[in-house]
């Protein structure tokens, strides 16, 4: 691991490494962020081994007016898994994984209206994920946090690791290849969710009853053992090569 850089894409200020960023730290492997709301430099992939990519508010399906980079994260993440490179992209990060191999995204809706799937829900590994080594120790079903309106359409290179009860696509893979798309946060501290809570508290209860106190309840009960998750696949991801 001491020749590990990572790259890592964020897009807005308060949905950071997180998690990840602090096992990192103490596992003393580097990792450089590109802070996609200001103008930023095309990096050199050439310089990293493998490609982290964050949530975020956006949508795979924003034009570009909007969605400013999303035209070269799509690339990068092509440009990465073509080099045999590790990628793996949480909620907005799955989403654009999807999205770069012809897998479709789009709002979710249940009897019509639009779904959001916010809070902790349990999902469960398929068979294939139960094998795949990004799930190496894992239980077979395991809490997650959510928060996210979009859903995406495996491609067709996809296998499926893990499915949920609301929404069935939770984590792929793209086949032949290291690409991993997981709509859930693992990223996401307690102290995270808390501060999602207050700054997208409009997003959060348009059109979606939820009790904001339950969820920051469950955030500090699952905080201890998220964290083991996420150690746990955190250094499965570093392992695949």
């Amino acid at each position: 691991m001491a020749m590990e850089k990572i790259l890592v894409y964020q897009h807005v200020i308060h949905e950071h490494a997180g998690r990840f960023g602090e096992i990192a730290n103490k596992a003393k492997i580097k990792y450089d962020v590109v802070e996609l709301w200001k103008d930023y430099r095309v990096p050199d992939f050439k310089k990293y081994t493998r490609l982290l990519i964050m949530g975020g508010p956006q949508s795979a399906y924003d034009p570009l007016s909007i969605y400013r980079s999303k035209d070269f994260e799509i690339s990068s993440i092509r440009k990465f898994t073509e080099m045999n490179k590790p990628v793996l992209g949480f909620c907005l990060g799955s989403q654009l994984i999807a999205h770069a191999f012809g897998g479709k995204v789009y709002q979710d809706r249940v009897n019509g209206k639009p779904f959001k799937e916010t809070g902790f829900f349990k999902i469960g590994l398929t068979d294939e994920g139960k094998s795949d080594r990004l799930f190496k120790g894992f239980p077979r079903s395991f809490e997650v946090f959510q928060w996210h309106g979009d859903v995406f359409d495996l491609p067709d290179n996809a296998a499926l690791l893990a499915s949920g009860h609301n929404v069935v696509n939770q984590v792929f893979k793209l086949r032949n290849s290291n690409a991993y798309g997981c709509l859930f946060h693992f990223d996401f501290t307690s102290k995270m969710v808390e501060q999602l809570i207050r700054i997208d508290n409009e997003w959060l209860h348009k059109g979606n009853n939820v009790d904001e106190k339950a969820i920051i309840k469950l955030a500090r009960k699952y905080d201890k053992h998220l964290n083991e998750l996420a150690k746990r696949l955190f250094q499965n991801w570093m392992s695949l090569q």
